[in-house]
């Protein structure tokens, strides 16, 4: 918003420097961007200065806004006489109703329609005041009628529009909604198709105007103008919104009806248009108005607090300086007698005053914000308790991140094929899919199932870019939803996944490639770190994604927490893998958080040395080594401290169909330190256990 200051001091006396009333603006909410001269016509110059008008002070795109500010911040006389009484003494003899007929079919979007006539007018150009100003404040002169309307809407922050009532059929007014595909030209020249959201001012058979927006080409005022139909409107701020952006047509006019425009000041913008004109135009305005405002209102009340305004600003502030600070912006006390609960009235000009918090910001704007003391808050300092699912997901990422994996963040979505073959990750097979209504792609219609085709994907891209080695894992969360129709469930998990050559290292062989142990070694430290005990079982459910017989379950105790395995080669083909081997985990998150054991106890180092044993079993290749972990510490309880598997031999030199498993024992006592002769009867338990349940020999 451009001010001029020779303008604005008609409204308002003040004698400051134009650097020091833009600081005092600008301290007091009202920015002022910039300061300059601008040339007039003549070659004389005036000072303007820019206001950067905020969407809540929309009462400031105006003279009379600014003044306002102004005297109330510098506690100034304010100045702005109504113009309704001098309009009266001036009325012809012709009622206005014999002139033009009013129709306003949408009252929810027009809540205010007034309109005049004024005939026998003399379109002329505008005298060099008139001009001036517009000039000053960036505005095209046009004629002294228009320009009139472009004057006030200045000064009142009401636009205003003016018809050629000649060129309205009917002689009839009617607010209304749009037809369907009906034609308008605007008066800027553009050939618009309305919808029949766009709500237009017409006349009996056509659209003469976009309401609140632009007047149509169709009416506008010419120099063959004799009667024109004066035009002050209040229309719905959301409403011109939406019309003005899906039209592309922005004007002065639909900027301050979107910030709202003061319904009071509908008339009284009018009047003073209307005696410019006249002024300037010659011509006789009809008798009275025609004034549409069915609804009514009164001035809105808010209540304020003298203890609650002393406590948000730190201040002492008496309930009588609170009151000529309202008083200065225009606000009034209903019941000024009482001195701690205030009644306000707020003027219409002001509708984003709706709290008392709102009203507080007021009155520090007024007395000033450098008044008010700087103070730090005093609070008492209470430690944060980080939840158990807090810790559980730092430890995992953290654990993983040193293992060498990489953190990838993928979409919660997927398409629907891949969502289809992955929801028997954690769902069953009667599991629904939950699509999205309005997808931003074919690729991401459907919420993810599990979280493996996301690290397929950024698996897929890495090694299409040349990197070769890839492990990466992902926390997130999956999207179930059971048969007939059961509500939604969402679930968090961890996946991770490897694949690709070993990076160079001195403790590996670099033309290795990651396999199953490699990702079983990685959750095995995982729950390490969470000190528990995890057991895997073959997979007892096929899963379409994994290869059977290379898969298995991951339980603690009697809860199944999720699978590990290698990818099935259909699967991986899907991806274009150039080497489809690649093996993923995915663990529900939640499960394990539920499954962590309670604080650990400090224990004492035990006083007595261990002894150790070590043995070699000659076992079929179906006996997994979690059975044989399991009977040595069954058989040895409870002097057995620790089992390790330290050696698997298979080969030529084997028997076929047998393999060779090597495990370190450990036995230890609480009491004393043990002999031989007290650790050989358990090791040879151990050795018939084994060979009783399993079938298994030690090896020669």
């Amino acid at each position: 918003m451009l001010i001029q200051l020779d303008w604005l001091k008609e409204y308002v006396k003040f004698e400051l420097p134009a650097e020091e009333l833009a600081e005092i603006l600008s301290m007091g909410g009202l920015e002022v961007e910039s300061l300059e001269w601008v040339e007039l016509l003549d070659g004389s110059r005036t000072q303007v200065m820019e206001v950067n008008v905020t969407p809540n002070r929309g009462y400031c795109l105006s003279y009379k806004g600014v003044a306002r500010e102004v005297s109330a911040l510098l506690g100034t006389p304010y100045k702005f006489t109504s113009p309704e009484n001098q309009l009266k003494n001036l009325w012809g003899s012709h009622p206005v109703e014999q002139k033009i007929a009013v129709e306003n079919q949408e009252t929810a979007l027009c809540s205010r329609y007034t309109a005049m006539v004024i005939e026998n007018v003399l379109p002329a150009p505008s005298p060099k005041w008139l001009t001036d100003r517009l000039l000053a404040m960036g505005l095209r002169p046009i004629n002294n009628i228009v320009d009139i309307t472009n004057y006030v809407m200045l000064e009142y922050g009401q636009p205003l529009h003016a018809f050629d009532r000649d060129l309205l059929a009917g002689f009839r007014i009617v607010v209304r909604r749009a037809r369907d595909k009906e034609p308008f030209k605007s008066l800027d020249g553009s050939d618009l198709i309305l919808q029949e959201d766009a709500l237009v001012i017409a006349d009996a058979e056509k659209p003469v105007a976009l309401a609140g927006i632009m007047g149509g080409a169709n009416s506008e005022v010419s120099n063959s103008t004799r009667t024109i139909v004066l035009e002050s409107a209040s229309f719905d701020s959301a409403s011109v919104r939406k019309g003005s952006k899906k039209y592309g047509i922005r004007t002065d006019s639909s900027y301050r009806f979107e910030r709202e425009v003061d319904i009071d000041a509908v008339v009284a913008a009018q009047s003073r248009a209307a005696l410019l004109i006249k002024e300037l135009a010659g011509g006789e305005i009809c008798k009275g108005r025609i004034d549409i405002h069915p609804h009514p209102k009164p001035l809105p009340q808010i209540s304020l607090r003298v203890s609650r305004v002393n406590q948000i600003l730190g201040l002492n502030l008496k309930a009588q300086k609170i009151q000529g600070y309202l008083e200065r912006l225009g606000m009034s006390l209903k019941d000024p007698s009482t001195q701690d609960a205030l009644k306000v009235e707020v003027p219409r000009s002001r509708p984003t005053l709706t709290r008392e918090i709102d009203l507080i910001e007021e009155i520090a704007r007024l007395h000033g914000f450098d008044k008010v003391e700087v103070s730090h808050p005093a609070a008492e300092i209470i430690p944060v308790k980080t939840s158990k699912r807090r810790t559980a997901t730092r430890t995992a990422k953290e654990t993983l991140q040193h293992l060498g994996f990489s953190e990838v963040i993928n979409y919660s979505f997927i398409d629907s094929e891949k969502a289809e073959i992955f929801k028997t990750a954690f769902g069953v097979s009667g599991t629904e899919l939950i699509s999205l209504n309005n997808p931003l792609s074919n690729d991401w219609s459907t919420m993810r199932t599990s979280l493996v085709p996301g690290l397929l994907n950024n698996a897929a891209l890495n090694m299409s870019r040349g990197q070769k080695p890839v492990k990466i894992f992902e926390l997130g969360d999956i999207y179930l939803r059971g048969e007939s129709g059961a509500p939604a469930v969402e679930k968090t998990c961890l996946s991770g996944l490897a694949t690709g050559p070993y990076e160079p290292s001195v403790w590996k062989d670099s033309s290795g490639r990651y396999d199953f142990f490699d990702l079983k070694g990685s959750l095995e430290t995982l729950f390490e770190q969470f000190k528990l005990k995890v057991d895997f079982h073959p997979l007892k459910e096929e899963k379409p994604f994994l290869v059977p017989g290379k898969t298995v379950e991951c339980w603690v105790g009697k809860e199944k927490l999720g699978f590990l395995g290698e990818v099935s080669e259909a699967a991986a083909r899907r991806w274009s893998f150039t080497h489809p081997v690649v093996h993923v985990f995915e663990i529900d998150f939640g499960k394990l958080v539920e499954s962590l054991p309670g604080r650990p106890r400090f224990q004492p180092i035990p006083k007595y040395p261990e002894i150790y044993r070590d043995i070699s079993l000659l076992v079929d290749q179906s006996v997994s080594s979690q059975e044989i972990h399991k009977l040595i510490l069954a058989s040895s309880a409870p002097l057995i401290s620790r089992v390790e598997l330290y050696d698997h031999f298979a080969g030529k030199k084997i028997e076929k169909g047998k393999k060779s498993l090597t495990y370190s024992l450990a036995f230890q006592s609480a009491e004393k330190t043990l002999t031989d002769a007290e650790v050989n009867p358990f090791f040879e338990k151990i050795v018939e256990t084994l060979a009783d349940k399993l079938g298994a020999k030690l090896r020669e």
